[in-house]
Formats: C-alpha cells, sequence, structure tokens
C-alpha cells in the first residue's frame, strides 16, 4: 500500500470508529454507516444512495438506508431474489455495474432500476467473520459510470475498514443480548423462588413439592411459570419483584 493509500485509509478507519463510539446500536451504526458512505462518494454535483444489506438464515433485508430511494433499490432486489446487491453479499464478491442501460446481468432487476433513475451501481461485501450473517454495501448513481477505478478501490478500502466497525457493533449487540437475557433469567429465578417460599410457608410443604405445584399450574392454565409465581407473590401482599443483580 503506497503512502497516498495508507493516509486515506486511516482516516476512514478513525471515522467508522467514532461512528461506533457515537452510535454503540447496531441498528443507529448502520444507518450512520449508510448515510457517511453515501456522503463519502457524493462527488462532483453526482448523488450517491447507499444501503445496507444483511442476509441471516438465507433471509436478506435493508438495515440501514441513507435515502428512502435506497431503500426502494434495495426491495426490489429482494422481490426478483436477485441483482448485483443480493449477490456481492451472498458470494462476498464485489459487483460494478457501470453502465446499467448495457448490463443484462439481471433483466428485470436493471429494467426496474433504470425505471427508478439509476445509471450505475456498485455493491460491495463486508468481511464478516461470522459464517451465519452476511452484508453487503450498495451504492446507487444516477450517472452511468458513477464509479471510476479509483473510486471503487476506494470503496473496496472503505468496505474492508467498514467491516471492522460491524463486527464489532454486531458482538457488543451479541453481549448486550446475553446480559438482558442473563438479567431476565435471574429476575424469572428471583420471583419463582420467593413464590416457591410462600407455598412452603403457607403448606408446610417440602420445596420439590412446592416447585411441582407451581409447575402443575402453568401447565394446566398454560401460562408461563414466572407469570404463576408472580401472581402466588401478588396474592401474599409481596408485589413486584426485582432482582438485585443488575
Amino acid at each position: 500500500m503506497d503512502r497516498q493509500q495508507t493516509t486515506e485509509t486511516q482516516p476512514v478507519a478513525a471515522e467508522i470508529q467514532d461512528l461506533l463510539l457515537d452510535n454503540p446500536d447496531v441498528e443507529a451504526f448502520l444507518t450512520e454507516l449508510a448515510r457517511h458512505s453515501a456522503a463519502m462518494f457524493s462527488v462532483n454535483n453526482t448523488s450517491v444512495h447507499c444501503g445496507v444489506t444483511l442476509l441471516r438464515r438465507r433471509t436478506a433485508a435493508t438495515v440501514a438506508s441513507s435515502s428512502e430511494r435506497a431503500l426502494q433499490l434495495d426491495e426490489l432486489q429482494y422481490q426478483f431474489a436477485e441483482g448485483p446487491c443480493l449477490t456481492a453479499a451472498r458470494d462476498g464478491v464485489q459487483v460494478h455495474i457501470p453502465d446499467l442501460s448495457k448490463d443484462n446481468t439481471w433483466p428485470d432487476y436493471t429494467d426496474a432500476a433504470r425505471e427508478q433513475g439509476i445509471g450505475s451501481i456498485l455493491a460491495l461485501p463486508f468481511p464478516l467473520l461470522d459464517q451465519s450473517t452476511k452484508a453487503g454495501l450498495n451504492l446507487y448513481s444516477e450517472n452511468s459510470h458513477a464509479f471510476n477505478q479509483a473510486a471503487v478501490q476506494r470503496a473496496t478500502d472503505y468496505a474492508l475498514q467498514a467491516s471492522k466497525g460491524l463486527r464489532l457493533a454486531i458482538l457488543l449487540a451479541q453481549h448486550s443480548q446475553t446480559a438482558t437475557d442473563l438479567k431476565a433469567a435471574m429476575a424469572s429465578r428471583t420471583v419463582i423462588d420467593i413464590a416457591t417460599g410462600i407455598i412452603i410457608a403457607q403448606n408446610r410443604c417440602s420445596q420439590a413439592e412446592a416447585v411441582e405445584l407451581i409447575k402443575r399450574a402453568s401447565s394446566n392454565r398454560n401460562v408461563k411459570l414466572r407469570d404463576v409465581a408472580q401472581a402466588i407473590v401478588d396474592r401474599a401482599g409481596g408485589g413486584p419483584i426485582e432482582t438485585h443483580f443488575k
């Protein structure tokens, strides 16, 4: 990598890092990333629209877009189940269509995109470590040949840098969800334990027998175990229960 390329990559990495620090939520981060990408590649009075496609369990969705138009262009591909952005995300390859009027790779989608006034498309994959999740950066321009060789290289380097932020954002989201699930589990365990104690005191039974009574009531009423336990606590005058593990 030459000095110019290095100096261009470093600011991009710093900007992506700032976006992540300012937007630790994955959805918010991706929305800002889409807007940042669109602004970065909109040069010489050429507006670029950006969408971010995420594929999970073979289902594609646009999780962020710089504009309503970018969202519509992405969703057109999902309707046809084919297109440059889906290919980039699914296969991990770069797809560049300099002039839609001369491309026939995906006839139905190409015609629809041209009707939307799009002249060229550049789609790049986000390299992600998690094989169950794939993502792509979708850039649309109303002009044909909007992305020259230098722009394509910049976009490639940009997607590589942005993918690091995306991987970290997904990791943070997973940890956050794990913490939320753990807190919910602790809260459920707490109210069930208190309800068990109430039944033991009221019926002078064993812990196993008290738990079995709660499970039986849950099954007979088709109500969650935690809800049955909370009802028992409420009737005993205990009110809402909060865990101390926060």
